[in-house]
């Protein structure tokens, strides 16, 4: 006999995520094919979740339910209080991650379109951290975690509710999800939404950008190819991205293919990708992509043009620490040289960005005398040569 009773604390993250404009699919669509596009997305949802939440080991210390119904899917992982505060950062993070992955697996679809109905299903989500009782389920003298129940469930899908206000992602994260994040690079926006029946004025946090390494491609993945290809084709053309949350999923797909390979030349390749991404526009807004560009600087040792980046950053998002931490670093690099040589590396620096990615902005005079001053700064003996012209002209 089975018996089911309520049993210790615990604290869980909890996810809903559910199908933007699912009423305007369904009267475009058709009922069957709507019904078939609903099914394919249940079973991604389901699959795809179970990469990144696995079925426990142990069931009587650890829980994880992950499904999807109609149009929604909902993600439950409960973790005892001792527990806590060590998996709570990296649960969350797993959870934008998995979404990242759901929103562009829904996005770059290898299934044929064609019509002029809109076929690609989007998400909405809303992620939160939160108390649970977790009920036991007893039978045959032994006891399992069989399910969880509180107040946070309700409280994670009205942040979900609110999913729709969102700006970039569409990834709302209550105050509590949001608390933990601060030493991985994502950034966060704030909004203050309506919590239905709970509160009218709650401050949410929606993903803005970020650089997810640990996204779970696989290589004998169909679909995972496909988006692998697809992120390599947005970089070389950047102009066709029509929305802010691709440049983040983009470049994090690039990251996880760099950091999965041991060859030389193909981690070459996928950073100078992720470079064309973010030097491709010279008004670029998004975080992540102004980040990069502070790392290639840093990888070429020109701190003034870094530190430049890290400012832009931080001057919108404050609380960026891995730009902060970084600003911090190439700040001291830069505080080694002597003084007079900090104002020349500064000017070469620009110089040499002007060449490099905005040529088109520079006459044929302006480009020779820059060329020249990267020349000077680049060889003391020739700076010394142009002085000793100059003295000899004043004679």
């Amino acid at each position: 006999m089975t018996v089911r009773q309520t049993g210790q604390f615990g604290d869980a993250l909890i996810v809903f995520a559910d199908i933007i404009g699912s009423s305007k699919y369904s009267a475009i669509l058709g009922y069957q094919e709507y019904a078939k596009r609903l099914i394919e997305f249940q079973e991604l949802f389901r699959s795809l979740g179970r990469r990144y939440f696995p079925e426990p080991e142990d069931k009587t210390v650890d829980y994880c339910h992950v499904d999807a119904r109609a149009d929604e899917g909902i993600v439950f992982v409960a973790c005892p209080q001792k527990d806590r505060q060590e998996k709570q950062a990296r649960l969350v993070m797993r959870a934008i991650e998995f979404l990242y992955h759901l929103k562009a697996r829904l996005r770059f679809r290898s299934a044929p379109e064609s019509g002029d109905a809109p076929r690609r299903f989007d998400v909405g989500a809303g992620v939160h951290w939160g108390p649970v009782v977790l009920t036991i389920s007893r039978e045959n003298n032994r006891s399992t975690i069989a399910g969880m129940e509180g107040y946070a469930i309700n409280y994670a899908k009205r942040v979900e509710s609110c999913s729709r206000q969102g700006e970039h992602s569409a990834i709302l994260l209550s105050s509590e999800a949001s608390k933990s994040l601060e030493f991985y690079p994502i950034v966060l926006s704030s909004l203050r939404g309506g919590l239905k029946g709970i509160d009218e004025n709650v401050e949410l946090y929606e993903v803005e950008s970020g650089l997810f390494d640990h996204l779970e491609l696989r290589q004998d993945d169909e679909d995972d190819g496909l988006l692998i290809r697809e992120a390599e084709r947005l970089c070389r053309e950047p102009i066709s991205i029509d929305s802010q949350w691709i440049k983040a999923l983009t470049v994090s797909v690039l990251e996880c293919e760099l950091t999965g390979t041991d060859i030389p030349d193909e981690r070459r390749r996928y950073r100078n990708l992720q470079y064309k991404m973010a030097w491709h526009s010279a008004k670029e807004h998004d975080p992540i992509l102004i980040y990069l560009r502070g790392r290639e600087c840093r990888e070429s040792k020109q701190w003034s043009r870094e530190i430049r980046h890290y400012r832009d950053i931080l001057k919108k998002h404050p609380h960026f620490v891995h730009a902060r931490l970084l600003m911090v670093k190439a700040c001291w690099n830069l505080a080694q040289q002597p003084s007079e040589k900090q104002d020349i590396l500064f000017v070469r620096d620009i110089a040499k960005e002007f060449l490099e990615r905005y040529d088109h902005f520079l006459n044929d005079e302006e480009r020779k005398e820059f060329k020249s001053l990267l020349e000077t700064t680049a060889n003391p003996d020739t700076k010394k040569r142009h002085q000793q012209a100059k003295g000899s002209a004043g004679k």
